[in-house]
């Protein structure tokens, strides 16, 4: 007696469709950043950029139905988390949009394809195809687009709500962070002066000196008055988010050096 014929797969198999739209809210991380990057008229965006193809690829591979373009789908995945873990760091962060939004997108939405297309290997394997998301897979996507709408709501709200702003004229000196830089490499300030610190860039950034107790966090667009205290000296000072070794600052580091006179 013959075998009965096997019946041809139609549609996605299940999982697939909540793999793929990990990666593309993967791939909306970096893309984010370079938004933020053009309205604050940054111009040192193109890693961003490039890092989005990565997740984009992932997102069309996942998509297909051949089981081992779905293993290039969570490679890719795990690539991504590999350059670019540090977004984490951001959910730390909701008052500032362009800090937090990415820590929500990148590394979940990778998340979310790696364990989701294990999901779907396995289904494309028990031939487990339907023609739209069912059961499971149709929450899980509910779900994942309900919690990202209302993370972008809460700390969009947040960050125009926690914004800080001082008299520039209240000090006898200004600062200026942009583009992830402090404005010079070397500052001088009088001891026991008032400082107009502003933020010009589109993420969070901190006006810390560890020796003088300052440290003092502003978000994106805020300004705010700081006290130099009268103690004399040469210090470090440095952005938290943005520097690696505040002993030993870098040219990739935020930091500045500051002399009090």
């Amino acid at each position: 007696m013959a075998d009965a014929p096997a019946v041809a797969a139609t549609g996605k198999a299940k999982w697939t469709r909540l793999a793929t739209i990990g990666l593309l809210l993967a791939a909306a991380g970096p893309l984010l950043i370079v938004v933020g990057s053009l309205i604050w008229g940054l111009e040192d965006f193109t890693f961003f950029l490039i890092v989005s193809a990565i997740p984009l690829l992932g997102a069309f591979s996942m998509s297909r139905s051949n089981t081992w373009a779905k293993v290039g789908g969570i490679a890719l995945a795990m690539l991504l988390c590999l350059g670019l873990f540090w977004t984490a760091f951001g959910l730390l962060v909701p008052t500032s949009f362009f800090d937090f939004m990415p820590g929500v997108l990148v590394m979940p939405g990778a998340l979310i394809g790696i364990i989701a297309g294990i999901g779907a290997i396995k289904a494309t394997k028990r031939n487990e195809f339907t023609a739209e998301p069912v059961a499971g897979e149709k929450k899980g996507i509910r779900i994942v687009l309900t919690v990202v709408i209302a993370a972008a709501v809460v700390s969009g709200a947040l960050t125009f709500l926690t914004k800080s702003t001082a008299d520039e004229a209240d000090a006898d000196a200004v600062v200026v962070l942009t583009d992830f830089e402090y404005p010079e490499d070397e500052m001088s300030l009088a001891a026991g002066s008032t400082v107009y610190v502003r933020n010009d860039d589109p993420v969070m950034h901190t006006f810390t000196v560890e020796d003088l107790d300052i440290d003092v966090e502003l978000g994106p667009g805020s300004s705010k008055l700081i006290d130099i205290p009268a103690q004399a000296g040469t210090y470090i000072v440095f952005c938290r988010p943005h520097t690696m070794d505040i002993e030993d600052p870098g040219k990739d580091d935020m930091a500045a050096t500051l002399t009090v006179e």
